[in-house]
């Protein structure tokens, strides 16, 4: 599907393309989203470039993601998509300034993409330029990831406070703890890699940009910088608090079974001198002058007793209890 969206009386407009013939003048931004062969080629044919496909659009060597060509620059980024479904995966976006308009190629739907046209529709005289256009959509991308951050955060220190409760049965199982801290491990080290592929595309960026043609954008693009920097500073250190509370949580599940362990290997002490006193007065032996007493049997099970007594009464008394 093509959506292209033209500035018309300072206003920037969102038109999905159905039958063109050529692309319209005032058209700023065209954005791919799942294009099919034809209308990768009307693109091509229509600003005399050579789209990337899906293929290409995996490759990770920078040769492949950042490069110019024909006086357009071609950037390839990593955007984290399902994560309101606890399903995060990797997708590719690719964007293609021309002198003429912003190019967009994505095979999936991105929450970022939708901010930015919301955004786009709130402040229409704000984007004049394609060079605005892309660094505000590479804003939104930065601002996603922030927003993820933020809930991550959130959710470590809940995990924190079920981690350290002192009221035992206020706790969360450890084991669902340890695939929650996994689970934002995992999509911690995907944003870290969205935010290195955002750093790598504004350093391109800056690096062949037009100054005259960059304008005011100056300083969003400076911004930029600074908020995935701050980021990715961000990121490590959830990535340190969520070393730190997995150590923590394996730590607890070792105390619980050392405690478990403990009172086992406590009983098979207790009952070790019962069960030898009862050992030694099964055996059939001839001569055995206990088993022809009247008080035999209870003299043998107060010898049961007491020898279970006594290792209860030292273990108590050295608080191993």
């Amino acid at each position: 599907m093509i959506i292209f969206h033209c500035l018309e009386n300072g206003t920037l407009m969102r038109r999905v393309a159905e039958n063109l013939q050529t692309l319209p003048d005032n058209v700023l931004w065209v954005d791919l989203l799942s294009p099919d062969l034809q209308e990768e080629r009307f693109i091509e044919s229509s600003l005399g470039l050579d789209i990337p496909t899906r293929e290409e659009l995996a490759e990770i060597e920078d040769s492949s993601r950042f490069y110019d060509e024909d006086g357009a620059i071609f950037m390839t980024t990593t955007v984290v998509m399902g994560i309101a479904d606890r399903r995060p995966e990797n997708a590719e976006v690719t964007f293609v300034l021309t002198k003429r308009c912003l190019v967009t190629v994505r095979y999936t739907e991105l929450s970022a993409f939708r901010q930015f046209e919301a955004k786009s529709s709130r402040q229409p005289s704000t984007f004049s330029s394609s060079d605005q256009i892309f660094l505000a959509l590479a804003d939104a991308v930065v601002d996603r990831i922030a927003d993820v951050l933020e809930s991550v955060q959130v959710e470590l220190q809940t995990l924190s406070r079920c981690i350290f409760d002192e009221r035992k049965e206020q706790r969360t199982d450890l084991q669902q703890i340890i695939q929650q801290l996994g689970q934002h491990r995992s999509l911690l080290s995907q944003l870290g890699e969205s935010l290195f592929s955002s750093s790598r595309l504004i350093a391109f960026y800056r690096l062949h940009a037009n100054e005259p043609k960059l304008g005011v954008a100056k300083g969003l693009l400076k911004a930029l910088e600074r908020d995935v920097r701050s980021l990715g500073e961000h990121q490590a250190r959830l990535l340190g608090d969520i070393a730190f509370l997995l150590d923590a949580t394996l730590g607890l599940i070792n105390i619980e079974q050392n405690a478990i362990i403990k009172v086992f290997s406590i009983a098979a002490v207790l009952f070790l001198p019962p069960t030898l006193v009862g050992t030694v007065y099964g055996m059939n032996f001839e001569r055995m002058p206990e088993l022809n007493w009247s008080f035999g049997y209870p003299m043998a099970l107060g010898m049961m007793i007491v020898s279970a007594i006594i290792p209860y009464a030292w273990f108590k008394f050295r608080d191993w209890l």
